[in-house]
């Protein structure tokens, strides 16, 4: 039975879907002004697999993830690199999706952009306001038109899903902005009026353009209806975004819960402070993986629960590196191996049935990718000291598959890692380098580049027919 742990009850509960054998999924994706750092790849790479797992486990998965394209952030990264809001926002879903992909990320069912779903959000809205629960305002200042906020007062019973905070507990200026056309300090803004020179469109209200919290509302609902199994994302987006998601949704549709399960995957902290671009403290992925190769970092942020924090630093990736290519080593080994003993050793046969049991038991512990891995690591110790000359083929063949189904298939360990041009070039010429050094004899330059080599990743095989490479 799988079970996880639901933010809206702060406890582990068994997981049943809505709808037998399928499942409806939500996690809120990127806001596209930048390039995407390891936080977010984080948050990624965490529901990837547990989109995976549910898989695992016989589910049909309608998986649906968002990019926001239009914000704040976008607008001034848009004029300041004198480019349409548009086209930022539409170079960096580009790089995010290179970036995913070379993260073994699979595509979700659904990735929609928020500026696709303008009359919807707009419909939600008018909606709102007509039931008595959002209101419009006078312009803000510099603003073409007027601005629509969520009343919190009216849903009060609602608020505070997630945190358990009740409005009386909110302080002016803690978590939101002060501004004297509220009601209440902790309403949120739905649509904002224009601007001179902002992106707009046309809206009972004036131009404008959406708030941020009500285009996941407006997405969630077209692709999964007013009711889903689970709705996902990092923890700094529990509150207020989350919170405001199930405000509004729920006030619109009169359907509550909208979602059964709410997952957050935990802060990645740098010197024990949250990454974010706010703070000035990030790793973009893409600057990461000229160091370090995309599998291993994805080694990296799944040797942890989803739910706890981890610390960044470069020791903890050397560590990864040197973790990865142990157990992806076992793996490359055992696929070499023609065997055509007969034996079947117990300790072997045990040892694949304790790692099938117990990574199946982790990741209906609340995908608790950790201890699979750990399961992964003891069949690796097993295996790498028994004499596959001996043992029988289809015993072989059963710990293949189990690093294969699990190790590849659910966590996406082992799949090919594409190197770039660029890269592949300079391995060559390494190897050149040191195939003209082996043959004027220069064995000390010969071991320079084979070591250099084996940081970059590269293990290097002397065959009769010349030098061979591979990735590790």
């Amino acid at each position: 039975m799988l079970r996880l742990y639901n933010t809206a009850k702060r406890k582990m509960e068994d997981f049943h879907p809505i709808e037998e054998g399928k499942v409806g999924m939500y996690v809120c994706g990127l806001t596209v002004y930048n390039d995407m750092h390891l936080g977010h790849a984080r948050t990624y790479i965490a529901f990837d697999v547990i989109r995976r797992w549910l898989e695992y486990l016989g589910y049909e998965v309608n998986f649906v993830q968002n990019h926001t394209d239009i914000d704040d952030k976008i607008i001034k990264k848009a004029n300041d690199e004198g480019l349409t809001s548009h086209d930022l926002a539409n170079k960096y879903v580009s790089r995010t999706m290179e970036d995913l992909k070379s993260l073994q990320v699979r595509p979700p069912t659904h990735m929609p952009k928020a500026t696709d779903f303008i009359p919807e959000m707009i419909e939600i809205i008018s909606d709102l306001i007509s039931k008595g629960n959002a209101y419009v305002t006078d312009p803000a200042q510099g603003a073409l038109a007027s601005d629509v906020y969520f009343d919190v007062i009216s849903a009060s019973e609602t608020f505070g899903t997630l945190t358990g905070q009740k409005i009386e507990d909110m302080e002016a200026g803690a978590r939101v902005a002060v501004d004297s056309r509220k009601k209440h300090p902790s309403d949120f803004v739905l649509w904002k009026g224009a601007k001179p020179n902002e992106p707009n469109w046309k809206s009972p209200w004036g131009l404008g353009r959406p708030g941020w919290h009500i285009e996941c509302s407006a997405m969630s609902l077209s692709h999964l209806g007013q009711h889903f199994d689970i709705h996902g994302g990092g923890i700094d987006l529990r509150f207020p975004h989350h919170e405001s998601e199930i405000l509004q949704s729920e006030c619109h549709t009169g359907h509550s819960p909208m979602s059964n399960y709410w997952l957050h995957s935990g802060h990645l902290t740098v010197n024990n402070a949250k990454m974010s671009k706010s703070l000035d403290n990030f790793f973009l992925v893409r600057d990461v993986m000229k160091e370090y190769s995309a599998p291993i970092l994805r080694f990296y942020l799944l040797n942890g629960h989803y739910r706890s924090p981890i610390d960044f630093s470069d020791n903890n990736l050397k560590e990864s590196l040197s973790a990865y290519r142990r157990l992806e080593g076992s793996y490359n080994r055992l696929l070499t191996i023609e065997s055509s003993g007969l034996e079947r050793p117990s300790y072997l046969v045990e040892a694949t049935k304790a790692c099938r049991d117990d990574f199946i038991s982790a990741m209906n512990d609340d995908f608790n990718t950790r201890e699979a891995i750990a399961a992964l690591f003891q069949l690796s110790r097993v295996s790498n000291n028994c004499d596959y000359s001996l043992i029988d083929t289809e015993l072989l063949k059963e710990v293949i598959e189990i690093f294969e189904l699990y190790g590849n298939k659910v966590l996406g360990l082992f799949g090919l890692d594409v190197l770039d041009s660029n890269l592949e070039s300079e391995i060559e010429q390494l190897i050149l380098d040191r195939d003209e050094a082996r043959k004027s004899k220069n064995w000390s330059k010969s071991d320079l580049i084979r070591d250099r080599l084996t940081s970059m990743g590269i293990e290097i095989q002397d065959t009769p027919e010349g030098t061979k490479w591979r990735k590790i």
